[in-house]
């Protein structure tokens, strides 16, 4: 994404104008360090002052044991708090001067060595802990520096530059048993459940373009007229999210009723940024032409309260904006971490007479944008729809984007049935 933008003003289907609010996306990073001296960094520490032959077997031991269990490794909260929890990573990286991890809605740009690994003297393990909540899930990469001087996160002072520079490079934890797009992934043992597994069999969805837009049809193997989700950044749901999978295998294990699934393709960064989370772009092509063709052709309902839209980020906004644009067509949103801080959307949903409901859903670890949700049901606080805010202990992350975007499309459809 450019760093310099200019912010426009925009005229939506209705004739309304909508000045843009801000050109650069804010820090996600809020709040203190979550790292902490983890249990094996000061029992190794306590092994050394020993000395000899019993300092080298309990290292020993404790090495065996630790990298025995899969990272990371999960431990009640030392403060005696029943809602956190020490989660303790352990590595094995021959040869590095220094090992990053890269988590997400933890990192923070100014204070990188919070990110870095510590080295067990006397080994290749690098450890780290962090108190978190027994709630969190995230996405984080591991990356190693094996080379003399600096390295190249440590380089610079510039946010951008020192994000790009940790992420450059992080690989897979290979003792980490989650993955979530090209991440490992952390679970705290009170994280919502993940009940949504994969079919066994391939799935086929309908690859479309209409009006210059690519766009993806799961239909679900069913004779009856069913709601309809539309998602925007379809790319990553149709790709290596795998939800047709974990739709198909939910609704023939019964947690969620037949759902037709429309996603659109979001393009690359600069089309998504011009076309995606605006009061036109992509919201006015779903409306005007993709939405009545998936209507027309797939066994789905014309019912606006049938059909819910999500998306996170821009993705998040651009729900809002359908919802409100879309004159009734559409009937519900789950707006993700939606980029608040582009538009104030208040006054064209109040002005909106046909949606049904609004579920906000931010990061406690993503800077504003779990203000701003709170801000906008705010201002909608007059209206007598639905509209509810839900903060998840998580950064500005598809960790949890899935999780629960699939928990509230069980809900608002077990709920309609």
């Amino acid at each position: 994404m450019p760093l310099l933008r200019q912010t426009r003003e925009w005229v939506d289907r209705f004739g309304s104008t909508h000045q843009e609010l801000s050109p650069t996306v804010p820090p996600t990073f809020s709040g203190t360090s979550p790292r902490v001296p983890g249990p094996i960094e000061q029992a190794w520490s306590q092994a050394l002052s020993v000395g000899g032959e019993q300092a080298a077997r309990q290292c020993g031991d404790m090495a065996v044991i630790a990298l025995a269990q899969p990272n990371p490794i999960i431990t009640e909260d030392p403060q005696g708090n029943p809602d956190m929890r020490l989660y303790t990573w352990v590595v094995e990286s021959p040869g590095a001067t220094n090992v990053l991890m890269w988590a997400n809605g933890v990192f923070d740009h100014a204070h990188v060595h919070d990110s870095e690994m510590h080295r067990l003297e006397g080994s290749d393990l690098w450890t780290l802990t962090l108190r978190m909540p027994a709630d969190w899930r995230a996405s984080y990469t591991i990356t190693s520096w094996d080379h003399d001087g600096v390295p190249p996160w440590r380089a610079s002072t510039d946010r951008a530059e020192v994000r790009r520079a940790a992420m450059a490079h992080g690989r897979l934890d290979e003792r980490n048993i989650g993955r979530v797009m090209n991440s490992s992934l952390v679970e705290g043992p009170d994280a919502p459940a993940d009940r949504w597994g994969r079919a066994s069999q391939s799935i086929c969805t309908q690859e479309r373009t209409l009006a210059g837009e690519r766009f993806w049809v799961y239909a679900p193997d069913t004779d009856e007229t069913t709601p309809l989700l539309i998602l925007f950044d379809g790319q990553h749901w149709n790709g290596p999210l795998g939800l047709p999978l974990q739709l198909d295998a939910a609704i023939r294990a019964g947690i969620m009723p037949p759902v037709h699934v429309l996603m659109l393709d979001s393009g690359d960064v600069d089309h998504r940024w011009d076309n995606l989370g605006v009061p036109g772009g992509q919201v006015d092509v779903l409306i005007d032409a993709i939405l009545p063709h998936v209507r027309a052709n797939f066994a789905v309902s014309p019912r606006g309260e049938d059909t819910i839209i999500s998306g996170a980020s821009f993705g998040g906004l651009a729900s809002l904006w359908a919802l409100a644009l879309s004159d009734g067509d559409i009937g519900h949103a789950i707006a993700q971490s939606p980029s608040l801080w582009r538009f104030d959307i208040a006054d064209a949903l109040s002005a909106a007479e046909n949606w049904v409901s609004i579920n906000l859903q931010a990061g406690e670890y993503e800077g504003e944008m779990l203000r701003l949700s709170h801000k906008l049901a705010e201002d909608l606080s007059g209206d007598i729809r639905d509209v509810r805010v839900q903060g998840i202990r998580g950064g500005h992350d598809w960790a949890w984007w899935r999780v629960h975007m699939l928990s509230e499309l069980t809900r608002l459809l077990n709920h309609s049935k």
